[in-house]
């Protein structure tokens, strides 16, 4: 187990905290960094009765600046350092990680040197707390959409991680907890091999003790989708602001084609706006190829919407078109999100 090293960013940290150090050390590890993230002076006697032990390190932020931040803290001491260690694997410091696990994961990663490696908990069983079981169902969801990977748990904070990445992990953007879901949408994006161990899910006082800000935080895992909802919706209002604008210059000088030259107009200027938006805001990325792609993309979701609502009116239902075209498009919205950011923005 010398050739690993446990992080553990650790706020405002409890007898947990201790508890879990011990078992780790028990576990026969050797080198445990713990990064107090600007817990207080109230907490300084549980740091220092951790500096007690030999194999810990205690790195400090004289403010909190987020789990993030604190892991990077971390990679940055062992790079500086040049500490002798083959991989990395991180832990949160309330006690839901086990020592046990812990161990799998170094067994892992000396089987495959090569591979991320993340502990995945099930989230099946009935002792689950339910905001914690929507949340992974729902970020899982999210992010294979927006990444297209597929992993059973995003928001495991048990990870190994060899030290040849850690250089690559630095340039990962993300301060909070939205670091550790950039961190595998950056291990999806350069094919970086990322293998899954499973673990115990353990959940102490209902998951009180966690640090999650189900607002705060939560914005910053699921922006881009959420960008790209802003776009679409400031492009629709466009659109029919400049078909107003149009109407009112066109109708007297074109009175029998003013409403199709409008239309024209209209979204030709709008699509233009929200490629520019999706491609420099939202997806931040894509190539010459990009417009050529983006309105292909449209031709084919606008004549998929309208035949497919001519399809469930006329052939199915016959009623209920304005409520067929909602459904029909809410789906299509999803569609060109994963078609936009798996072609026609990806990263050539």
């Amino acid at each position: 187990m010398e050739q690993f090293a446990i992080i553990i960013p650790a706020y405002k940290p409890d007898q947990k905290c201790l508890n879990v150090v011990q078992q780790i050390i028990e576990a026969g590890f050797q080198n445990i960094i713990v990064v107090d993230d600007g817990s207080g002076k109230e907490y300084s006697t549980i740091f220092k009765s951790l500096e007690l032990h030999k194999e810990i390190t205690v790195v400090s932020h004289a403010v909190n600046q987020g789990k993030g931040r604190a892991l990077k803290t971390a990679f940055h001491y062992i790079l500086t350092n040049k500490l002798p260690f083959k991989a990395v694997i991180t832990a949160d410091a309330d006690g839901q990680h086990s020592a046990n696990d812990m161990v799998k994961l170094a067994q892992h990663l000396l089987k495959t040197p090569d591979q991320v490696v993340l502990g995945v908990r099930d989230f099946t069983g009935k002792n689950i707390p339910l905001r914690s079981r929507f949340g992974n169902r729902f970020t899982r969801l999210l992010f294979r959409l927006s990444t297209g990977v597929v992993l059973s748990d995003t928001q495991t904070g048990l990870r190994g991680i060899p030290v040849k990445y850690l250089p690559q992990m630095l340039t990962v953007i993300g301060e909070r907890f939205e670091y550790e879901m950039n961190v595998l949408a950056y291990l999806g994006k350069n094919k970086m091999g990322v293998g899954e161990v499973t673990i115990d899910t353990i959940y102490l006082d209902d998951n009180q003790t966690s640090h999650f800000h189900p607002l705060r935080d939560s914005y910053h895992i699921y922006k881009v989708f959420i960008f790209y909802g802003l776009s679409g919706g400031a492009s629709f209002a466009l659109d029919i602001g400049l078909y107003w604008v149009f109407i009112q210059l066109l109708k007297d000088p074109a009175p029998e084609l003013f409403i199709i030259l409008a239309t024209i107009a209209a979204r030709i200027l709008s699509s233009l706006f929200n490629y520019y938006v999706n491609r420099n805001k939202v997806f931040k990325q894509g190539s010459s190829k990009s417009l050529v792609r983006y309105y292909i993309l449209a031709a084919f979701i606008m004549l998929t919407s309208a035949g497919s609502v001519h399809l469930l009116y006329a052939e199915w239902l016959g009623r209920g078109e304005m409520i067929l075209k909602v459904g029909v498009d809410a789906i299509l919205f999803i569609v060109g999100f994963v078609a936009q950011r798996a072609w026609v923005f990806r990263k050539e």
